[in-house]
């Protein structure tokens, strides 16, 4: 019975993936494992193979159809250097490096290009998730990750219409009982192989342009309504209709799915739809997952274990280079273009949808489909540990004495005459901002980046930025951080930033230190390997949201800057524990810590070495000196005989105006004490 076998797979899945998530294993080998166990292969749970096809075959449509629907041409515009540089040589590289690697053992060059195009292409979801978990969509690795998985997903159409000709230039055909061919194959409107891929292509043209024209028309209408459920049925019929526009033409159902989603792309009810159908695409895309393992032969994978191993070295040898030199013509540090390599150096998910339409044509033999789907879901279980391995790999290399030298970036030309700077690294917005405020009051800074374009661009406008590594002490030795005055890192990969730090403090141990980092947790970390200043981004947006409200109950001014003063000063404290520190009062009412200050004492400031009543700080200032933070020791309430030392932090309260008064003073070097 065809609900119960449903119910079975669905039972069996669940417990699977929770399972594998607990072990923080991605859910699609959980998919492609539930479905060994409940296949004819496994235990034989489910008897109505055809019924569970066909229902993840509907999954491919509305995955494809969501695949289309990310896709915009802005972001492809955003990420045509990269694609241009890096992406089409990886896709091409890795195609050509398998088909000569295999060409002997399938036997004809069009199926060994076919072996290219399914190792060619990478886990979109895996790599997504890793990249969003770790923080790291935003570093270059993460980016050159990005753009060659987005025009990978280009790629699957171009892949799907090219199998028909490659099917006819081998003179193969499936077998009549061909377990691993789908339950449905289309017909070509033309027996002409090269006739049938322009004819293919043509159509696909015409219902794009057809349907960026008409689509988004039909959904204004439905839209109007104010019908969810109708809005919803429209989509449905949107996708499957273009589906099977497509399938009478001779192409796949999937094929017309991914044209009608990027037709709904561009328009103004893409993201809509993107959330509407997202449910469907998660339910009915997991059954192909469980439909791809339900083919796959345990014994096989037991009997052929060598040959298994074996392919699944060379893909993931092959793809980490065939990523990693382009990168590294590209411009990019060795480092940067291997973790690349490594992060997208397993098979993708869109690889079981081509090697389905592969094998109902006869490119794929029954072994050789058994040996793909095995080497694949290794691989894709293997993506998370590479990412890790990869970068600890590339730091140990760093330190060899043979090849250390390949794993530091050159240098840039050292300015001697460059003193009391800033040194950015990074050149986001962050670090833009912050280099527009600081040629606004004319303080020298140098800014420090790995992206060679963007390196380029700003040197010929005529900004002082360079190409360089920040975690690397060669490069921060070269940009003058002997004399710099400040260290601000504002990068957006979490454990650069930490080696960063690190690397710094060891450097200068008297140097200001500011971070910027995503996430609150960081902050303590951060501070602990030498950060003096750690702003988190998503604390200053709980700060704007605090003014914000505040200001609307007519609270002063003054008294929301000395709350947020307050905040910052308790370094994030009261937000991190979830419990605020300051008793309930009324806002007419401040304690001692609406007036409370705190200032490190730096190398460059005069008051070093110099005694509390020596400064005279009481009368110059207004504030009072409550303790002084040196090290590991706390000194409460010293006397004026208190001698003052480079690194001691001084806390004090005062008004806003005695504070402002306090900080110059403390802060003062012998150029500005005028």
């Amino acid at each position: 019975m065809f609900l119960s076998d449903l119910l079975v797979v669905f039972a069996v899945t669940a417990v699977v993936v929770f399972l594998f998530g607990r072990a923080q294993i991605p859910s699609v080998i959980g998919l492609l494992v539930s479905g060994v166990v409940v296949g004819p292969y496994g235990l034989s749970l489910v008897d109505d193979l055809e019924s569970v096809e066909l229902l993840a075959e509907i999954g491919v449509v509305v995955l494809l159809f969501t695949v289309g629907l990310e896709i915009s041409i802005s972001r492809l515009l955003a990420m045509l250097p990269l694609m241009a540089s890096i992406g089409f040589p990886q896709i091409a590289g890795t195609t050509l490096l398998i088909a000569a690697a295999c060409r002997w053992h399938v036997g004809t060059l069009p199926q060994a290009i076919f072996a290219g195009f399914l190792i060619a292409m990478s886990s979109t979801a895996i790599v997504l998730k890793m990249l969003s978990d770790r923080s790291q969509s935003g570093t270059q690795a993460g980016r050159i990750s990005i753009s060659v998985l987005l025009l990978q997903d280009l790629f699957v159409i171009i892949a799907m219409l090219a199998v028909p000709l490659l099917a006819a230039s081998a003179g193969v055909s499936a077998a009549p009982n061909n377990q691993i061919t789908s339950h449905q194959s289309a017909q070509a409107l033309v027996e002409n192989p090269f006739l049938a891929v322009l004819v293919g292509f043509s159509i696909v043209v015409a219902v794009l342009l057809a349907g960026r024209q008409f689509i988004p028309k039909v959904l204004h209408e439905v839209v109007r309504l104010r019908n969810r459920e109708l809005f919803l049925i429209t989509l449905v019929l949107i996708c499957l209709g273009t589906a099977a526009i497509t399938a009478a033409a001779g192409l796949s159902l999937a094929i017309g799915a991914f044209i009608a989603g990027l037709a709904l792309s561009e328009s103004e009810y893409g993201h809509q739809a993107f959330a509407e159908v997202l449910p469907f695409r998660d339910t009915l895309a997991s059954l192909f997952f469980v439909s791809v393992g339900m083919l796959l032969d345990i014994s096989f994978v037991f009997s052929h274990v060598g040959l298994v191993c074996l392919v699944v070295f060379v893909i993931v040898l092959l793809k980490v280079f065939a990523t990693a030199i382009p990168a590294m013509l590209a411009g990019f540090p060795v480092r940067t273009s291997l973790i690349a390599g490594g992060t997208i150096a397993q098979v993708g998910e869109f690889s079981f949808v081509l090697g389905s339409r592969g094998a109902d044509v006869g490119l794929l033999t029954s072994d050789d489909y058994q040996t793909f789907l095995a080497a694949a879901v290794i691989t894709m279980a293997a993506a998370p540990l590479l990412t890790i391995v990869v970068p600890q790999l590339c730091d140990w290399l760093g330190q060899s004495s043979w090849l250390g030298g390949m794993f530091h970036d050159l240098p840039p030309e050292d300015d001697i005459d460059l003193s009391d700077h800033v040194i950015i690294a990074g050149f986001g917005i962050n670090g833009r901002s912050l280099a527009t405020a600081l040629a606004e009051f004319g303080v020298p800074h140098v800014i420090l980046e790995l992206n060679p374009e963007t390196v380029r661009s700003e040197r010929l406008l005529g900004i002082d930025i360079r190409y360089g590594d920040c975690t690397r002490q060669a490069i921060l030795e070269h940009a003058g951080i002997f004399r710099a005055r400040a260290f601000v890192v504002a990068i957006s990969d979490p454990a650069s930033a930490r080696r960063s730090v690190r690397v710094a403090r060891d450097l200068v141990p008297e140097l200001e230190i500011f971070v910027r980092t995503e996430y609150l947790a960081e902050v303590d970390e951060l501070r602990l390997l030498g950060a003096d200043v750690v702003v988190p981004a998503e604390f200053e947006t709980a700060l704007s949201l605090f003014e914000r409200v505040l200001g609307i109950y007519d609270v002063p001014e003054e008294k929301i800057d000395d709350l947020v003063d307050q905040l910052r000063l308790e370094n994030y404290g009261f937000l991190r524990s979830g419990v605020r520190r300051r008793p309930n009062q009324s806002i007419d009412s401040p304690d001692i810590h609406d007036q409370l200050g705190r200032c490190r004492i730096s190398q460059r400031s005069i008051v070093a070495g110099q005694t509390i009543g020596e400064l005279d700080v009481r009368a110059k200032t207004g504030v009072t000196i409550i303790a002084i933070q040196r090290s590991n020791q706390q000194i409460r309430n010293p006397g004026p005989t208190f001698q003052l030392h480079i690194g001691d932090e001084v806390s004090f309260v005062g008004s806003r105006s005695e504070r402002t008064a306090a900080n110059k003073l403390f802060l003062s070097t012998s150029r500005n004490t005028d």
